[in-house]
């Protein structure tokens, strides 16, 4: 059998109702013959298809309706029911998937909670007739009073107020409060009561600014006469009146937004309507033609038509704040699911339900709840995620008792939890986080840990920049000048002087703390050092940042200036080209004649002043002595600045090979031992040297001679390639001979735990004075099993050679022997140098095209027929021939 649907005509008042209706297969059918079997498979196959699909991109909307569709065909409800839960969990719903589900469900399920649920968030996610008015419908096939009246009621808070349709929702309303009175006894105490109801939905109608209001008017009018005074009649008239003056001024705006397609131009419509319906709101003369309700109707209806446009957040925000001032509990929480569906990615209405939650103090899990869904939405940016985390953690405290061990615990693993989070999420972004600076506020000023507060700051310097950057550092500093027991003096500068090395972004922070400190509890070399220590830094800072600035000036009067040329340029062309327009062309129109005259112009040269006289008003020439003193005044300045900039590369030390994190302070400490420090400019992270580069400029030249003594001095376990600095980068030089060494001996073979200068020296100062030993090693510090051994003289070199080639080292076997490099290879010509790869695409030939083809097949035969050798192709010489042959032929 197959369930079907099938509309029938319901006797009561030409509702319509969907029934489901049993149809009887045909009996001359085999249910298990191969062609159903095999479209069953495929039906299954087809849902596996989909699943995959769905896997691999979740939020794919179409995906999840075919297979919805699918799942419908082999009446797999189970499986169709947790299809489109899943679907709503993903994203808003359509109108029509939405009817479609809420059609099937009243028909198939036994639980009103479950479709009123299901109508609530259908109404979420869309504002829509359709749906209000198929919600309506089932409200009147319930079987008990009070639940029809509530789901009414909840249908009217949502459509009642809309000019267009509103008036169908109250009809329904109306019929029904009516039938209900005419089936109540006039001599039943429930009548009057009955009565009442049926008057109040009259004068409401009448009295809101909706189309054919002018009908309820009528029926209220009739239906009071008899059991109101007039004077309560005159008092609804008069609110019917201004609801229809009401309406004219709103009802352009309502025929726009229905009009409108773009919903670009539909949102500045509804902002406009919006503006005009709170402005009528504040007038006493429409006191009672709910203006609130129809502003939350409209915030409802822009929100969903112009869902698209990014401007809708805002307006949600807007649509919050309005009803919580203006609405019950039940509305705001619905407005409030109603913003979270419509705008999932954004923190702000996640939190107001946490905060709603909380003020009508809900359980601890419940706001946690609240929250993890948050999270599962994935927000758009890292800003609001970590706002989203930090509202939560806010949660938390206040909800923690710090004499309670267990829920300190708890908002300890919260603020790791969400510190680490953030980092697994969003990398780089976290390293700058407001988290761990909360974190160790708790620890300083409510745990009393101020062991784990710096902890805390020390774990954060290690990550990006954090370390150079004042807010840290100032943070840091307030927290450890109130912790209690205080920090002693020693330890306080000691801190001040780590922050005030490590800052770059805004040193005079921490400058003005550390000259608070001095001032209240300093002496007199402590106040000394203070002061030179802080007008050094920021001095120096001073520099930097003024060179920064007058560089990005330079550069955007560089742009002004080109930009100004081109435009007085593309100006003039214009002006040229409009003014030519209108004259008419000499010789028939040709421009040959102007050309020429353009070309001799530009051809002409200016006539020099002779020292008799000349004509005046010519540009005169230089004469040799003034271009003499020029030249003079060139080079003089050239020399300058060449004698300036290598006494600058003299002085300055080129460092690679240090680590891609490495730590200023520490490098600045190691290369001070050669020399004192003008300049240390370090790069951080350069992938094309493999870590971390610095240069670093000496007050004189000898510092940086002192400095290469010391290559491959180890700093964090990486070698410090030590190198002098040339601003040419076309001196290319190896370090090292290249050439043989007799005093200087190549070991190979060496274990990894015996490559160290120190066992080195001692295998082999014993057969002569040792000048240099030299461990080959990798980038990052580890031994290759190779060593340089330099002696004074060839023979202690000798010496050591017969003694030590062959033998034993550790449990491997060295080899010894003079340092003789082979010799390198020349670099190759680019004709005969193989193309690189990725490059072959793009290497051009200089060969013509014709001679670069093969020889076809006839021509190949019929030259090693005639020569008896086969054509080989053409090579450049051949063709340089070729050319010089012809040249020499046409000569003659």
């Amino acid at each position: 059998m197959a369930i079907v649907e099938d509309e029938i005509q319901n006797g009561s008042e030409g509702e319509n109702e969907i029934e489901v209706v049993v149809e009887e297969d045909d009996g001359d059918q085999d249910p298990d013959s191969d062609d159903e079997i095999l479209e069953m498979g495929d039906w299954q196959r087809k849902v596996a298809e989909y699943e995959h699909k769905i896997t691999l991109h979740p939020f794919n909307y179409d995906d999840h309706i075919e297979l919805i569709q699918t799942l419908w065909r082999l009446s797999e409800l189970g499986q169709w029911r947790t299809a489109f839960e899943r679907l709503w969990e993903m994203s808003v719903i359509k109108v029509d998937h939405w009817l479609l589900w809420l059609r099937t469900e009243e028909n198939i399920s036994q639980s009103e909670e479950l479709i009123a649920n299901l109508f609530y968030k259908a109404t979420c996610d869309c504002y829509s007739m359709s749906i209000l008015s198929r919600w309506s419908s089932w409200a009147l096939s319930l079987d008990e009073i009070p639940k029809i009246r509530a789901q009414l009621d909840e249908v009217l808070r949502r459509g009642g107020s809309d000019p267009y349709s509103g008036k169908v929702l109250w009809d329904l309303k109306i019929d029904f409060e009516k039938s209900q009175l005419n089936e109540t006894c006039k001599e039943d105490s429930g009548y009057k009561e009955q009565e009442d109801r049926v008057l109040r939905c009259l004068e409401v109608v009448a009295s809101l600014p909706i189309s054919r209001n002018q009908e309820a008017w009528d029926l209220f009018e009739d239906f009071a006469k008899d059991i109101r005074e007039q004077e309560y009649i005159e008092k609804v008239e008069q609110q019917h009146k201004a609801a229809v003056d009401y309406l004219k001024k709103i009802m352009p705006y309502e025929i726009r937004t229905k009009t409108t397609q773009c919903y670009m131009a539909n949102y500045k419509v509804y902002l406009e309507y919006i503006d005009l319906v709170k402005q009528l709101s504040v007038e006493e003369k429409y006191a009672e033609c709910d203006s609130d309700g129809l502003l939350r109707l409209l915030y409802d209806r822009a929100t969903y038509e112009c869902l698209l446009n990014p401007a809708v957040f805002e307006l949600l925000v807007e649509f919050a704040k309005h009803t919580q001032v203006t609405s019950s509990r039940a509305t705001y929480w619905r407005v409030l699911e109603l913003c979270t569906r419509r705008c999932p990615q954004k923190h702000t209405f996640w939190t107001l339900k946490m905060q709603q939650a909380e003020h009508e103090e809900k359980d601890f899990d419940e706001v946690k709840s609240i929250f993890e869904t948050a999270l599962s939405k994935g927000l758009e940016s890292y800003k609001e995620a970590e706002m989203l985390w930090l509202n939560y953690l806010e949660y938390v405290r206040r909800n923690t008792k710090f004499s309670d061990d267990d829920q300190i615990e708890r908002l300890r693993r919260t603020f790791r939890l969400a510190w680490d989070s953030l980092a697994e999420a969003w990398g780089d972004e976290a390293n700058d986080c407001e988290i761990p600076l909360y974190w160790a506020r708790i620890e300083y000023k409510f745990l009393n840990s101020p062991k784990r507060g710096k902890e805390i700051f020390e774990e954060l310097f290690k990550y990006g920049f954090n370390k150079t950057m004042s807010k840290y550092w100032e943070a840091l500093i307030q927290l450890e000048s109130s912790r209690s027991p205080p920090l002693s003096e020693f330890k306080f500068r000691d801190l001040l002087r780590r922050a005030l090395r490590s800052v770059t972004d805004y040193p005079p922070a921490i400058a003005r703390l550390w000259t608070d400190y001095e001032r209240d509890y300093g002496k007199l070399d402590t106040s000394k050092e203070c002061q030179e220590t802080c007008e050094l830094k920021i001095r120096e800072w001073r520099k930097n940042y003024q060179a920064l600035k007058e560089n990005m000036t330079n550069k955007n009067d560089t742009d002004k200036t080109n930009d100004n040329k081109k435009g007085k340029s593309a100006n003039k062309n214009k002006k040229l080209e409009n003014k030519q327009k209108g004259k008419r062309k000499l010789n028939g129109g040709s421009d040959e004649a102007s050309d020429v005259k353009r070309k001799r112009d530009g051809d002409q040269e200016l006539p020099v002043k002779e020292k008799d006289g000349g004509s005046s008003g010519v540009k005169r020439a230089h004469t040799e002595e003034e271009t003499e003193l020029t030249e003079n005044k060139k080079q003089r300045v050239e020399a300058a600045g060449t004698a300036q900039s290598a006494s600058t590369e003299a002085c300055t030390l080129f460092v690679s090979n240090l680590d891609f994190k490495v730590d200023e302070d520490k490098l600045r400490q190691e290369l001070s031992k050669y020399g004192d420090i003008v300049e240390m400019r370090l790069r951080s992270g350069v992938k094309s040297f493999g870590g971390s580069i610095c240069y670093c400029q000496y007050k004189t030249a000898d510092s940086v001679e002192e400095a290469l003594k010391h290559d491959r001095t180890p700093l964090d376990g990486r070698p410090m390639f030590l190198s002098r600095y040339s601003a040419d980068k076309s001196k290319a030089t190896f370090k090292y001979a290249t050439t043989m060494e007799k005093n200087k001996l190549f070991v190979t073979g060496l274990p990894y735990s015996r490559c160290n200068k120190e066992c080195l020296t001692e295998i082999f100062e014993k057969y002569g004075k040792l000048k240099d030993i030299r461990v080959v090693t990798f980038k990052d510090g580890k031994p290759k099993g190779l060593a340089y051994v330099d002696y004074e003289d060839e023979d202690s070199a000798a010496r050591a050679i017969a003694a030590t080639n062959g033998t034993t080292v550790g449990d491997r076997k060295i080899e010894v022997a003079i340092s003789q490099p082979p010799p390198r290879a020349a670099r190759p010509t680019p004709a005969s140098r193989p193309p690189a790869a990725g490059m072959r695409r793009t290497q051009l030939s200089f060969l013509p095209r014709v001679l670069q083809q093969a020889s076809t097949s006839k021509e190949s035969s019929t030259n090693s027929h005639a020569n008896g050798t086969e054509k080989r192709p053409l090579s450049n010489s051949d063709f340089k021939k070729m050319i010089a042959s012809s040249s020499s032929s046409h000569d003659n």
